[in-house]
């Protein structure tokens, strides 16, 4: 029964282990695709620069009168920022560890007393490895107690009980392993101290790792062997086709390993190490039964085979993912030269294996491969022996670099963690740790050229990036020194940083810096190029909208219709504000693509587009203007206010709601008054424009005092002496043309709702105004205070207008505050004519008595 259980329990072990291989294989296979982005994603660093545009209102004698505003541009380049630390992929690799370690020590329980010694030493090697001694627990015997516990249990199942089941063997060591775990995670002192344990114990898969790979390397050899012989049809084809398709073999993984030593240079796919690995991982696995037959009685086939190959390939895989995903170039380094070493030492040795044993049976057309672990002539452990040799050879010609690299690669894991907890300080000292031992390391040296810029040392941090560059498969530290080069004015190198990327033209995030570092030189024909090659290659929203931001400096030399044609289907704001400020441009509007989000707080990006897209002098959209009262109306945009007003205003003009422009640019003036001088300038523009000539040159004296451009002014001053202009404006005529064609059809609420409408509209038109008020002042249904905070309102917009002053000064009497009236005058006499002047003034005064006399009859 206890036997049965066992099998059944080691069968869905068994079928874990085998999902755990899947995992790290799967993991490993994405690596190909996401590379580094995940621990040093490219980041869009993003600028908003302001650009001029005219808006023409009118002109004088055939010159365009307007105003000049800022509409921004966005010009977007790529970078990185620093290594970022991943935490899953290390919890991913040390809980297939710990499972492997619980495997490893359940297996050698059934080994031999030989075996079992031999295994016992390595997983001690491993544990002592395991940065236990790291967490502060009991000094060193935290560590000590670990090795201590499994070696006693161990023993006492393979030496003294030896008749217990797997189950009881399994959950005993789980127990003793999870118990040390939950120790170290719960009562360590350190600050997150499982991140502490796993980035001390690297080392610990590490070593498991790279025994696995030692012991399933030759077993490619082994396939080789077999299908190159088994179905040959002679002798001497079995033998020729073997030495041909084995140093076929050699080539390969010889060119590989020139190539980690820097000796030449090889990017064919599919012919890498991992390649190698996974093919081996496979034949191993299948070849297992048969190189084990040898030493069966030893050992337990069983759970080798089920549990103890999965975990390890697991392992392996995982560590080699781990690298991979978080960029540890040097680790990374020496896991491939793990590989290609090994392997390239077992297809040697057993090239000279086979021939040595095998040719005479090959020849008399044999199946030699059956015994291929059973050499006669020169015995396989003398083969492996040569093996062990030819490695040690290998690691005395590259003079321990492998070793080198995986003691820099601990180091980078700690200076991540280090940064994790900005302990910068700490991060520098183990970067300076790993280059020690890795000198060209580029996560080392990236992660010192972070530190540096952030330490204000540019000639430590310009150094560090360039020996990033050296080593690096990518372009991110070229990007990062080219950026530095930018943040410190620095324009020429960054320049020619950018130009000496290798096979920069290729990628098209060098393509975009590039095109602007032209750009940022005034070199706009080169920049155009790059940014067209970049564009045919593929499209991207950022690439589209730079290329709309450079357009609008060569917007003469364009198709417009093309380049906003080409780009209409983008809908990122980046691009939509970028089309918006071209079309601005060439005065043209496009299709306004609102996405007004739920949310009340707008964002930067939403609110440029927003802005940008009320900037022209002819057209209003009814649906911007309310989405402007919709965020200014909310106290959390208040740092964007201006903008928003700003924009309305100008919608609001171009609507014809000429009072609500003016009385939202007096709110601007007030709210914002570094900007008076141009409000003043618009206000004066947009005053000659409706034929308030005197008005037009008091502002212009306002913006003169608040020192706005003397040269605009005194330009434009003379400009307004010719009091005239070429396409005046037709002020409240359409609205009276629409009131008379639709008046009939219309009661008398709403009558006079449209008459208030037109009355409110625009009080530089002042017979449209006054006539207005008129037909209001007849209607049964209109108050006289009504009529006074027209009036009022009309004088406070267009303060230059004697009509409108003299109607609302004569409305003073009629709501009874004659004082207002008076106060009215005095401000009359500074603008009005005498005659005018006089007139008006009489005209009240007779009023008043008037009034005054019938008060005191009523009172008699």
């Amino acid at each position: 029964m206890e036997n049965q259980k066992s099998h059944l329990l080691i069968k869905y072990f068994s079928l874990f282990n085998w999902a755990t291989v899947s995992i790290a294989g799967l993991l490993l296979l994405s690596t190909f695709f996401i590379g580094d982005s995940l621990v040093l994603p490219w980041v869009t660093d993003t600028e908003y620069v302001k650009s001029p545009l005219f808006l023409e209102y009118f002109s004088i004698n055939g010159k365009p009168m307007g105003f000049e505003l800022d509409q921004i541009l966005i010009w977007q380049q790529f970078k990185t920022g620093r290594y970022l630390f991943l935490e899953w992929p290390e919890y991913l690799l040390f809980a297939l560890t710990l499972i492997g370690f619980v495997i490893c020590t359940v297996t050698i329980t059934y080994l031999e007393r030989f075996w079992y010694l031999v295994c016992a030493g390595i997983l001690v090697f491993v544990s002592i490895n395991f940065g236990l001694d790291e967490l502060a627990i009991g000094n060193q015997y935290f560590g000590y107690a670990f090795i201590g516990g499994f070696l006693l249990l161990s023993y006492y199942f393979q030496s003294i009980k030896t008749n217990i089941g797997f189950t009881t063997r399994l959950i005993s060591i789980l127990i003793l392993i999870g118990s040390f775990t939950l120790v170290a995670a719960l009562i360590s002192p350190v600050p997150s101290p499982t991140l502490v344990w796993f980035s001390y114990g690297i080392l610990a898969p590490l070593i498991l790792a790279a025994l696995f790979i030692f012991f399933v390397a030759g077993d490619n050899f082994f396939y080789l062997f077999k299908v190159a012989t088994q179905n040959a049809p002679s002798g001497k084809n079995a033998l020729i086709h073997f030495l041909v398709i084995g140093a076929v073999y050699i080539l390969v993984l010889t060119l590989l390993f020139l190539n980690l030593t820097g000796q030449i240079s090889l990017n064919i796919i599919l012919i890498n190490p991992y390649t190698i690995l996974f093919i081996s991982v496979i034949s191993g696995y299948f070849v297992l039964q048969t190189k084990l037959a040898v030493v069966e009685s030893q050992i337990p086939i069983l759970l080798i085979k089920k549990l103890l190959y999965p975990a390890l390939a697991a392992i392996s895989l995982a560590v080699i993912a781990y690298a991979e995903i978080t960029a540890n170039d040097s680790l990374t380094l020496a896991i491939k030269m793990t590989i290609v070493a090994s392997h390239l030492a077992f297809a040697v040795v057993y090239y000279v294996y086979c021939f040595m044993n095998f040719t005479p049976a090959l020849l008399a057309n044999a199946p030699a491969w059956k015994s291929f672990f059973r050499g006669e002539r020169a015995p396989l452990l003398t083969a492996r022996l040569g093996v062990i040799f030819f490695l040690i050879g290998v690691l005395f010609y590259l003079n321990y670099r492998p070793y080198y690299q995986i003691k820099a690669g601990q180091y980078n894991t700690l200076g991540s963690l280090a940064e994790k907890v900005e302990n910068d300080l700490l991060a520098e000292q183990y970067y300076k740790q790993s280059l020690f031992y890795d000198y060209y390391g580029v996560r080392a040296n990236y992660g010192l050229a972070m530190i540096e810029k952030a330490n204000g040392n540019p000639a430590q941090a310009t150094k560090r990036f360039k020996e990033a560059i050296l080593r690096s498969e990518n372009h991110k530290p070229s990007l990062g020194l080219a950026r530095f080069y930018s943040d410190q004015d620095q324009l020429f190198n960054k320049l020619l940083s950018l130009k000496e990327i290798e096979n920069g033209l290729n990628d098209q995030r060098v393509l975009n810096n590039l095109a602007i570092a032209h750009y940022e030189f005034g070199h706009l024909d080169t920049a155009l190029l790059l940014l067209e090659k970049a564009y045919q290659n593929k499209p991207t929203s950022e690439i589209t909208s730079n290329f709309l931001a450079l357009d609008l400096s060569i917007k003469n030399n364009l198709d417009i219709d093309s380049v906003l044609q080409s780009t209409a289907h983008f809908e990122d704001l980046h691009t939509l504000t970028n089309r918006q400020a071209f079309a601005n441009a060439v005065n043209i509007q496009p299709e306004l693509k609102l996405k007004v989000p739920t949310d009340s707080f707008l964002l930067l990006d939403e609110l440029y587009y927003l802005y940008n897209a009320a900037l022209n002098s002819k057209t209003s959209n009814k649906e911007l203007i309310e989405t402007f009262d919709r965020y200014i109306a909310y106290p959390r945009n208040i740092a964007i206010k201006d903008y928003l007003m700003l924009g309305k205003v100008i919608q609001l003009y171009n609507s014809g709601r000429v009072n609500e422009t003016f009385n939202l640019l007096d709110e601007l003036i007030a709210s914002y008054g570094q900007n008076t001088g141009l409000y003043s300038y618009m206000k004066a523009i947009w005053a000659y424009q409706q034929g308030a000539y005197e008005l037009s040159f008091v502002f212009l004296g306002e913006a003169q005092s608040y020192n706005f451009d003397r040269n605009i002014i005194a330009t434009t001053y003379s400009d307004f002496l010719a009091k005239t202009v070429d396409q005046p404006s037709s002020g409240l005529l359409q609205k009276w043309k629409t009131y008379e064609s639709e008046r009939e059809n219309l009661n008398q609420e709403e009558r006079k709702a449209l008459l208030l409408d037109i009355a409110r509209e625009n009080s530089f038109d002042e017979e449209g105004t006054l006539k207005a008020v008129d037909s209001l002042r007849i209607m049964d249904s209109t108050t006289p205070l009504e009529i006074y905070e027209l009036l009022q309102k009309a004088i406070s917009v267009n303060k230059r207008s004697v009509l409108l002053y003299e109607a609302y000064i004569y409305q003073t009497l009629e709501v009874g505050l004659p004082f207002f009236g008076k106060s009215a005058l005095e401000t009359l006499s500074t603008f009005a004519k005498e005659v005018e002047f006089e007139r008006i003034k009489n005209q009240f005064e007779q009023k008043e008595k008037q009034i005054q006399q019938r008060a005191l009859s009523l009172n008699d």
